[in-house]
């Protein structure tokens, strides 16, 4: 655990979100009743694959605030937590999603499965443009927001580059009113709007309050 770098983390996140942080510690501390409708509000996430590496990393846990209006409380950079458009569950399921809510096997996702990512793209966004030979993407000439994609490892098949053949985010003359455009720190690794198109902002369920877990990464 590395105090010195914890601290500065832990400051920014109260000053950005304040409110969001007093009342989820305010849930923490609450008598077992309240902490389990609390439970809709805060909740643990585990990373699940290397898409945000190496910002966020397979086997991080997060503290999830998921208060309403989350994307009232969301600027452009910011990761959040989506439940995923019918085209992300169809990319994953293979075409087989129906209205369940309910994972169909192991490695299906159903309309209730949270997935991370950040937002580049807000309403109201033009030109969004994947770059072909780099994969980047740009809105209105300008790259999107977020560290280096280059700091992760490739996917030893490249699969990535098949999902980016037919993207449905490859360009876009301009986000609607209810419409942002994500990706993942990892370009080499992350389905995300590039190859998905547009989440619903209404999509949206949390933001990240802090990483948990593991006791080196605080």
């Amino acid at each position: 655990f590395n105090t010195a770098a914890a601290i500065p983390r832990v400051t920014a996140t109260f000053q950005r979100d304040t409110a969001a942080v007093l009342f989820s510690l305010l849930l923490a501390i609450a008598p077992i009743p309240t902490a389990l409708v609390a439970r809709n509000f805060v909740s643990l996430y585990a990373i699940p694959s290397a898409s945000m590496d190496p910002t966020l990393r397979k086997g991080d846990v997060l503290l999830v605030e998921k208060l309403p209006n989350v994307f009232g409380r969301t600027s452009r950079g910011d990761i959040v937590l989506f439940r995923p458009p019918l085209a992300l569950q169809d990319i994953i399921n293979g075409g087989s999603s129906s209205s369940t809510n309910r994972p169909t096997s192991a490695n299906s996702i159903g309309s209730k499965s949270l997935f991370v990512k950040r937002v580049v793209g807000l309403p109201g966004d033009i030109n969004i443009l994947l770059d072909p030979t780099t994969k980047e993407i740009s809105i209105d000439g300008s790259p999107a927001v977020g560290p280096d994609r280059n700091l992760c490892e490739d996917e030893p098949l490249r699969l990535i580059d098949r999902f980016l053949e037919t993207g449905k985010g490859k360009s876009i003359e301009q986000l609607s009113s209810n419409e942002v455009f994500v990706l993942g720190d990892c370009k080499d690794v992350s389905i995300d709007s590039r190859v998905f198109g547009v989440l619903p902002k209404d999509n949206i369920e949390g933001k990240p309050l802090g990483r948990i877990w593991p006791p080196s990464r605080i």
